[in-house]
Formats: structure tokens, sequence, C-alpha cells
């Protein structure tokens, strides 16, 4: 019995230009969305909100553009024919899905750090931003479970479909010769022909040949489908897998943010009711002790003692607070200044320093008083105010006089201050003056200007003061009074980087390019007349009193705390045994508020060109202050 056979060559074939025409487009020629999406997508004409809120909303576009996505990809795998069939089509969904699935869970978990950071204690903004979390959380879970459901049903289609062409193909392979055999068409008649004439066909028509050719083409085109549908299976197999992993993930952020819930629920309940049980308990004491004055009387008086605890614990912090230098050696961040005291004051005034908690004394062969800040480092020793040498911080200077004779000046300061050796020596000024001049720390000439001698290279000092460290007569070494420019000249020569730079240093004169410059060297700060000068207008300020006022201290004390945030040691001078107390325990911690006040006071007259500079010699020498062109 013959079996009829269909022709399906074209079809065969227009199928196969399909495929290639698809393989051949590159993945970015589809518009996934048109241009209302697209402005709705990048938030174009929306009002601007919180970030939060901008992100989250980002979130929920992307997730329903990526469901949109997903019913498409729905249609398209749940066909079974196999001409119908859009293999191309559905991979690159596939691929951009999957793509579109991690790159929301990666925003979501962003969004979660983000609300933690914006909110770090529990408000109702907070919360708010949890839930939103947790729906954004919940959408993405329902998209990957449908995306794997779709995904699933894929793999049976290609299943089926791949049962299906293995069964027909192995059916043609068996019947093909046999059928075409038992044909009674006449196109595969072979009817005897003559030798052709020249006029004859130039071509002869083979029938098996040809039906042939086109068997063989077919089971090349279906070990080809084959083929391509076994990868595409491993594909989404391993599609899967991700998607299996993405679901872990999105469960433990949910357990996560559940947890979290719980425990807050949990804490503020417990909050409620210790503030309800705190509230009646106070209630009962104060119905207890409202007619009793004298214990009303001893509450006030534990009450001022823990305040005077609290005030002193916080002076010994002040007061004990150090920084450690370039060299490693740890300096005091307030000491007692020397210069300018009244004659015969000193050594009370170190000594009483020393009893009150001061370890840094600040001294120089120019204020001629080293002796009496000697006398008062001994008798601090004798009393057992100081245990040992390292108890106290010494600090000297050589003057301009002994600026090429650096060593000699130093043993003159270590005699006078009864030491074998400073904790720190500094450069006094960057000059000469004439050693042979007619004084010995203030020559002058005959018309009564400074004895200076010109030319002379403060680099030069500096390699003496490098010296002295091998010498073990100082541990230290560094600069006072040095400008930015006298620092950019120095530091390209010293082997040895300056540990400090003493200087000018209060709200009415930041000097903020030398104290940058110095940080980034590794320069400590130490600030000298902080106050400006006695009763001068920066008592008067109006961040400075604003701020005395704030903290019930004295403009003073602000002025003194001005140099904590900034790392700065301070010195602060006085013979007055009350002041220098004061100085001490009225320190106050400046919160930014404060800083931003003095900042913005620093900034204003920086800009005006009305900084205020107290200490300024008149040497006729330009040290390279702007402030003193």
């Amino acid at each position: 019995m013959a079996i009829a056979t269909n022709d399906r060559t074209a079809e065969f074939r227009s199928i196969v230009n399909e495929t290639k025409r698809r393989q051949n487009t590159k993945p970015g020629a589809q518009r996934l969305l048109n241009d209302a999406q697209r402005r709705d997508a990048n938030g174009e004409g929306r009002p601007k909100r919180s970030e939060f809120a901008r992100k989250a909303a980002e979130v929920g576009r992307g997730i329903s553009g990526t469901m949109a996505k997903l019913e498409k990809l729905a249609q398209l795998a749940k066909k079974k024919t196999l001409f119908d069939d859009r293999p191309v089509e559905i991979n690159e969904l596939t691929f951009i899905i999957k793509q579109d699935l991690s790159a929301l869970n990666e925003e979501i978990r962003g969004l979660q750090a983000l609300s933690k950071r914006l909110h770090p204690k529990p408000d109702q903004e907070g919360e708010n931003n949890k839930n939103i979390l947790l729906l954004l959380q919940g959408k993405l879970g329902d998209v990957s479970a449908n995306f794997k459901d779709v995904l699933e049903i894929r793999t049976k289609n290609i299943q089926a479909s791949r049962s299906r062409t293995e069964a027909f193909v192995s059916s043609v392979g068996q019947h093909a010769h046999a059928s075409l055999q038992q044909s009674a068409s006449p196109l595969y008649g072979t009817p005897a022909r003559g030798t052709p004439s020249p006029a004859a066909d130039l071509i002869s028509l083979n029938p098996m040949g040809d039906q042939q050719l086109q068997l063989q083409m077919m089971e090349e085109g279906q070990n080809t489908y084959i083929q391509q549908r076994g990868q595409a299976i491993e594909a989404i197999e391993s599609t899967i897998n991700e998607l299996g992993s993405i679901f872990g993930q999105l469960a433990a952020m949910v357990s996560e943010q559940s947890e979290m819930i719980e425990r807050i629920d949990a804490n503020t309940e417990d909050v409620v009711d210790n503030v309800e049980g705190a509230q009646k308990e106070l209630l009962k004491y104060w119905s207890r002790v409202s007619g009793n004055r004298w214990l009303l009387a001893k509450m006030f008086g534990v009450l001022m003692i823990f305040f005077l605890l609290w005030s002193s614990r916080i002076m010994s912090s002040m007061a004990n607070k150090t920084y450690t230098l370039n060299t490693g050696h740890q300096i005091p961040a307030i000491g007692l200044g020397t210069w300018q005291s009244e004659p015969g004051k000193v050594k009370e005034a170190v000594l009483y320093a020393l009893k009150a908690g001061y370890r840094l004394i600040d001294a120089a062969y120019c204020y001629g008083n080293e002796d009496e800040v000697g006398a008062g480092l001994k008798e601090a020793f004798a009393q057992g105010i100081l245990k040992s040498r390292a108890d106290v911080f010494v600090v000297s200077k050589v003057w301009a006089t002994y600026t090429t004779r650096c060593e000699l000046g130093l043993d003159k300061s270590l005699q006078s201050l009864g030491l074998d050796y400073v904790d720190l020596y500094l450069v006094h000024w960057p000059l000469l003056m004439n050693p042979a001049g007619n004084d010995d720390r203030f020559p002058k000439l005959g018309n009564g200007e400074r004895d200076i001698i010109w030319g002379f290279n403060h680099v030069d000092c500096w390699k003496q003061m490098e010296r002295l460290v091998a010498s073990g007569k100082t541990r230290a070494i560094g600069v006072c009074n040095y400008s930015k420019p006298y620092l950019e000249q120095l530091l390209p020569y010293a082997t040895i980087i300056p540990a400090v730079n003493q200087i000018e240093n209060h709200p009415a004169l930041p000097q903020q390019e030398i104290v940058d410059l110095c940080k980034a060297k590794g320069i400590h700060i130490m600030a000298y007349s902080p106050l400006g000068s006695t009763g001068g207008p920066l008592f008067k300020a109006e961040p400075v009193i604003k701020i005395a006022q704030k903290h019930g201290v004295k403009p003073a004390a602000v002025l003194l705390s001005y140099h904590y945030p900034r790392k700065s040691t301070v010195l602060a001078k006085s013979t007055n045994p009350e002041r220098i107390k004061e100085n001490l325990t009225s320190l106050i911690e400046l919160d930014q508020e404060d800083i931003s006040l003095l900042d913005e006071y620093s900034n204003n007259l920086v800009k005006e060109g009305k900084v205020q500079r107290y200490v300024y010699p008149p040497f006729g020498v330009k040290f390279g202050f702007p402030d003193k062109p």
C-alpha cells in the first residue's frame, strides 16, 4: 500500500531563514520599554522625594517591568507547536529577566543598608521604610516564583518536543526508502530515454536523488534543533538553580526583618512598662518626701557632691589628655605658659600649677625666668608632687642670639632649670641677632633698631638642632613662629621633621594654612596666647559669649577649650593661683554646633582681612605670615 507524502520543503526553509534572522539580531535591538515607560523608569517629571523613597520607587518600577517581561515569556513558553516555537526570543527574555532579578535583589539590599544608616534608632519613618522593604521583598519573591514556574513549564515542553522529534526521526529513517519505492506517482517513474539531441534538456530530473537530499537536510536540521533544545534545557536548569539561591537570600532577608520587628516591638513594650513603673515609684517617693524638708536638703547635698565629683572627673580627664608626637613621645594637651610672667612669682606659679594637675611647663631663655621655673620644679620634686622626671614635660627655646650656638643656648637653659635634659627644644624665631652685640638677649644698633644679622639661613640653625637630639640633651626638637613659607623652606633639608610648631592661635587668628600644613607633615601645633589679650575683643565676640552662656562658663574657658577639637596643645599663662586652677577646671567639651560657630567667626575674619595678631616683635623682619606681608 502506498503512503501519500506531502512536500514541506518550502515551509522548512522558511523556518530555517527565520531562525537565522533571529540569531543575527542583536539583543539590544528589541525595545522592551516604550518612551513613556522609560520616562517613568528614569523618574522624569516627578517631584523630588527622599533618597529612600526615590530608590524604593525605582525598585518598584523595576519589579513591574520585570513582571511585564515575565508575562510575555510565559505566553511564549507555553506554546507546544514545533513550528510556532521562538527559542531565540525566549532565551533573550530568560537572560534579561534573570539579570533583572539579580539587580533588584541587590537594590533591595542597598535599600536595607540605606534605611539602617538613615535611621540607626527606631522611629516612625524607619518603621515605614521597613514595611516598604517587606512589601518589595514579597513582590520580588512572587516574581521569582512565577519565573521559576514558567521555566519549569518551558522545560517540560522542550522535553516533550524532543521526544516527539526523536520518534519522528526514527520513523522516517525506517520507512523513507520503502515508501518512496512503492509510490505510483509518475514523478518517480524512470522512462526510457534515447541519446539526447543537442536541443534536448540539459538537466535530467532525478526525483530519487532530490528526495534523499531533502531527507538528509531534514535530518541535519532536526539534529541541530535537538542539540539547541538540549543546550536551552541546561541553561534553564542553571537559571532555576540560581533562582533557588535568590529565594534563599530573600527568605533570609525577610526572616531577619521579621525578627528585628519582633525585637523592636518587645523592646518598646519593655520600655513602656519600665517608664510606667518608674513613674509610679517616683510619685510614691515624692509623696513620702514632699513634707520632709530635711530629706530634701540631704538630696540637694548629694546632688551637689555628685556635680563636684563629675566636674573634677572632667577636669582630670582634660588635664591628663595627651597627644603623640612624631617622635613617639607623649605631650600634654594643656600647659602653663611663663612668658611675661611677673618676676618673683614664677616659682610659686609653677609649683601651684603642678599641684593643680598641670604636667607641661613652657619656658624659654628669652623670658629671663628659667631660674624661677627651675626652682618651682625642684620644690615640686621635694614635696613629692612629681615622683620622677618623666612626670613633667618641660619646653625651652633657643633665642635669636644663639641660633649659631644652639648647644650653648641649651646648656644655659638646662643650668637654669636644674635639669639634665628638656623634653622639647624649639627654635624661638627664624632669625639671627648679633651674638656679639651690646645685649645677650636684645642687642640694638646705635639708632635703636634691633641688631639683626641679615642673610642668615635658618636651615643652618636646624642642622645644629638635629645634632642636639643625638646628644641626649633634648628628647625632641621643633620650631616656633614658623609660617608656611618658612616651613616649606626648611622641610626639604630636614633630616628630622620638627615635632612641634608653637604659634599664636585663637579664633581671631586661626592660621589654618599653617595648621593644615603641619598636620599633613605630622607636626603638632602648640598654641600660645589663646586668649588674645586679657579683656580684648575675643572676650566680647558674639559666638564666644553665646557658647559661654550655653555651657555656664566664662569666655576664657571657651577660648581655651577651642583647641581640644583641633587636637592642639594650649598654653594658659597666669601667676594667680585661682586663675591657674580655673583655667584647668573650667575646660569644656565643645559640641559640633559650638565648633561651627567659632569656625564661621574665624572664616569671616579671614575673608574680611580682619584677623588679629597680638604677638609680633618689632624686628623689622618679614616672617611670611599672610596678615603681616
